[in-house]
């Protein structure tokens, strides 16, 4: 029988504290999530976690436009999770950014990636792979450690056979 409701929302709120990540609440301006929604129908991406985390990794103060003149409107709100490696990279950029507030970096994230389109907004939506480079030494001795292990476990082997 499939968990209730209550049941999964509990387990979900239990992981995520174990893993530390926290809820995030930024109000944007109005119009800010129908581009966030469009930003990630262009890119596949199904969580908004996911997607604001992409464009805060990603993103360069140096690469934003200047922020726009603020005016009174109304606004979203956007919600997510960020582990607190992720909340750090996002203060920083906050300050590198001369913003007093990360709502206003998520915004102009949103605003400037959601600018550029869907071919060009793609750059912020990529997800860094790292490339694992084994030197000749330690391939050796990874593939010397490998050969006694197989040879150790066909002795284990060929001793319970009697």
């Amino acid at each position: 029988m499939a968990a209730a409701q209550k049941e999964r929302s509990a387990r979900l709120a239990e992981k995520r504290q174990e893993l530390g990540e926290q809820e995030l609440r930024h109000t944007v301006p109005y119009g800010t999530r129908q581009m966030l929604d469009e930003l990630m129908l262009w890119h596949e991406i199904e969580e908004v976690s996911e997607a604001v985390q992409l464009l805060v990794m990603n993103g360069r103060a140096k690469d934003l436009p200047p922020a726009p003149q603020k005016i009174k409107r109304p606004s979203d709100i956007i919600r997510h999770y960020f582990r607190q490696g992720m909340r750090d990279r996002l203060e920083a950029l906050t300050a590198e950014l001369g913003e007093m507030k990360d709502r206003a970096t998520i915004w102009r994230l949103i605003a400037h990636a959601h600018s550029l389109g869907a071919d060009q907004s793609a750059s912020y939506f990529k997800i860094k792979r790292h490339v694992l480079c084994v030197s000749e030494n330690v391939a050796r001795k990874l593939r010397q450690a490998g050969f006694a292990e197989s040879l150790q476990m066909n002795a284990d082997d060929g001793g319970d056979n009697d």
